[in-house]
């Protein structure tokens, strides 16, 4: 965690809970994951050989001298995938807290972990097997020594950490000086990768993490600062994790050794024994915070592409009234319409024209709130009263909209015989 000296004016303790707003300081923050995921396979390898269609190919034989035929070489295979990187995290929080009765919560926690900068994991394979020789090409391996290859590397453009429910456990301890807090909790958050396999795009399912947090807020003249860490390990072996999967003759080109410089071509056959995962993910957040009212509500974060033409704002993220009206204002008139809501934050281009910004986890859809946009370029519906997600709910995803999740929204539309687009996106921690 980082430590931040700062001078402040003696305040008197507030008796009742008090809200703001952070941002964090990019320049003082930082971040930094480890990852190491090892998939163990147990099975076998054979020469591609085929005397009636492949009478060329590469042929297999156990033992040092070999055979005739095209045997069957028993092998363990582990599959490892490590990444490592770090950098300086850019985002949002908001924080309540209650010096009288010495508890806090964490709302709309929302941060860009690489914030512009990448990172690099190694694909690597290593195979364990008994002696055997292959023939054309000709070579030895000698069993018993593991032979590792290097696959390439996944380069991780994107990560966030967004929050999707209520902290739990907050509690404030008061620290050295009279308006310094240390504080504790949990935030449950969705934690997304965007990355390429060899400029390849892979997808990466989201991750669901519940974080711990510690930190220290110190209450000052204009608002407050804080240093907040927050911090997951996790380490998991499963073992048959795919009961009945197998894969049959998948196409290995194994480097020869004896000697070296040439490819023999196999087929892999093998089961999925084990899967161990070992997850770490540090981040140290400085930042500053203002009055609030415990999050921000209609923040932009979806207009750089110049196709997004269209505003959309949100009547208010406070759900106490009841209704909470989601409006749209575009250039395009009397086209079918309806909003999208989300927690992602990957921008992709589905139709070709204009940016989609909430990829990356699952989408919702209000598709029974769909109508035409007015002739005046205008629509709206009502979030807590929609026939797509009754009762305040929010569609596809599920739970309730109000329970302290940063939702972002957008409208997708037509545009007559043209690729449908989408609209600006806004973001809202709606409570």
């Amino acid at each position: 965690m980082f430590l931040r000296a700062l001078s402040f004016l003696a305040l008197a303790v507030p008796s009742a809970a008090q809200n703001f707003d952070f941002v964090i300081d990019q320049t003082q923050s930082g971040s930094s994951v480890y990852a190491d995921l090892e998939t163990d396979l147990l099975g076998s390898v054979i020469g591609e050989y085929d005397a009636a269609t492949n009478p060329g190919g590469t042929r297999t034989a156990n033992g040092i001298f070999g055979g005739s035929g095209n045997e069957v070489v028993p092998l363990s295979t582990t599959i490892d995938n490590l990444a490592t990187f770090s950098g300086a995290p850019s985002g949002a929080f908001s924080m309540s807290l209650d010096p009288g009765t010495l508890s806090m919560s964490l709302s709309g926690t929302d941060v860009d972990i690489l914030a512009g900068s990448s990172g690099t994991a190694s694909v690597s394979v290593t195979l364990l097997f008994s002696t055997f020789r292959t023939y054309n090409p000709d070579s030895l391996y000698v069993g018993g020594i593991p032979v590792t290859i290097p696959l390439g590397n996944i380069n991780v453009t994107g990560a966030t950490a967004v929050q999707t429910g209520a902290s739990m456990g907050g509690t404030l301890v008061p620290g050295a000086g009279a308006n310094d807090y240390d504080f504790a909790a949990v935030v449950p958050v969705l934690m997304t990768l965007t990355a390429d396999f060899n400029g390849v795009a892979i997808p990466i399912p989201p991750i669901d993490l519940s974080m711990p947090v510690t930190g220290l807020v110190t209450l000052t003249s204009s608002g407050a600062t804080a240093s907040a860490g927050f911090a997951f390990n996790n380490q998991t072996a499963t073992n048959d994790p795919f009961p009945g999967f197998q894969l049959t003759n998948v196409p290995v080109s194994l480097p020869t050794i004896l000697p070296p410089g040439f490819l023999a071509n196999l087929l892999l056959t093998a089961t999925v024994a084990a899967i161990d995962t070992d997850i770490q993910i540090d981040l140290n957040l400085v930042a500053d915070g203002t009055p609030g009212s415990g999050g921000n509500c209609n923040v932009v974060f979806c207009d750089t592409d110049l196709n997004n033409l269209g505003d959309v704002t949100l009547s208010t993220c406070d759900c106490s009234g009841g209704s909470i009206s989601l409006d749209l204002s575009t250039p395009f008139t009397n086209q079918f319409t309806y909003p999208l809501v989300g927690l992602g934050t990957t921008a992709v281009s589905p139709t070709g024209v204009s940016e989609l910004c909430l990829a990356g986890s699952t989408i919702g859809r209000y598709s029974n709130d769909a109508g035409a946009i007015s002739t005046s370029g205008t629509y709206s519906i009502d979030l807590l009263n929609a026939a797509s997600a009754p009762g305040g709910g929010v569609p596809t995803i599920g739970g309730a909209l109000c329970n302290g999740n940063t939702w972002r929204f957008q409208y997708w539309h037509r545009d007559g015989m043209n690729p449908s687009r989408f609209s600006k996106g806004i973001s809202g921690l709606i409570n």
